[in-house]
């Protein structure tokens, strides 16, 4: 079987909170956020292909250094029977595993939760639930799928997240992004959806230097400040007091 893989990180300590991990890049991705820092993995490609067996390897050569396997992309769940096989591979070898998704693909979250193959999920919870400040954020709408069937998707996924939740280790990361996602009544609504939701939220601070945006007009403005993304947080905490949020400052 193959896979299309962007990329691995051998042993990241820094990916995955509280463990040491190797990190498998999935190509491909149903958004195409204009900010994404991972944009040259976007797309599947030819180049990207590469035999399962490659990866097995890869994982069994760092065991005795790493707590767990986290898969990320791309969007993982694109790629389900690779992503399972790995994930059972990895249970196997009494590795953790963990996945980084935008929550579009419910199904194959359900499918990894039921089948014990999950620990820890990272979901990227990149706008409220409005459709266009959505589609500006994520640009997911294509001529088969409209953003509302999206929208619907991700409440999927976050409901079986809530049903699941003492199962899993839950973060929800929102990129707060300057001219995209940045405004304080979309980030409180944000609060309002995972208010009930155990987890921890992270405001990410977006660095146009870090890497090679899709949309290239986007190096050319200000990275929010850490006073501004504090000042977010303390906002959330007023309105929603036992949401447990934290600031991340890239890089």
């Amino acid at each position: 079987m193959q896979a299309h893989i962007g990329g691995i990180i051998p042993i990241s300590t820094v990916d995955w909170p509280r463990n040491i991990c190797t990190v498998i890049f999935f190509a491909g991705c149903d958004f195409k956020c204009p900010y994404c820092y991972n944009s040259k993995i976007v797309e599947f490609k030819d180049e990207f292909l590469k035999d399962i067996k490659e990866i097995k390897a890869e994982i069994k050569k760092n065991l005795g250094f790493i707590d767990g396997v986290l898969f990320s992309g791309g969007e993982p769940c694109l790629q389900p029977t690779a992503l399972i096989e790995l994930a059972q591979y990895a249970k196997k070898l009494e590795l953790k595993v963990g996945i980084e998704t935008n929550g579009s693909k419910p199904l194959v979250v359900k499918r990894l939760i039921e089948g014990k193959l999950l620990d820890f999920v990272g979901l990227d919870l990149k706008a409220p639930f409005e459709e266009k400040l959505f589609e500006k954020v994520t640009s997911a709408k294509t001529f088969f799928k409209k953003t509302d069937d999206v929208l619907t998707n991700i409440k999927q996924t976050l409901s079986i997240l809530k049903e699941h939740e003492n199962m899993l280790h839950l973060e929800i990361r929102t990129p707060i992004v300057p001219s995209q996602m940045y405004r304080k009544e979309d980030v409180l609504a944000i609060a309002d959806i995972i208010k009930d939701l155990h987890c921890r939220w992270v405001l990410q601070q977006f660095r146009p230097d870090l890497g090679e945006p899709i949309d290239q007009n986007l190096k050319q403005i200000d990275s929010p400040s850490k006073k501004f993304l504090e000042n977010l947080k303390e906002l959330c905490l007023k309105q929603n007091p036992n949401i447990r949020i934290d600031v991340k400052a890239a890089g």
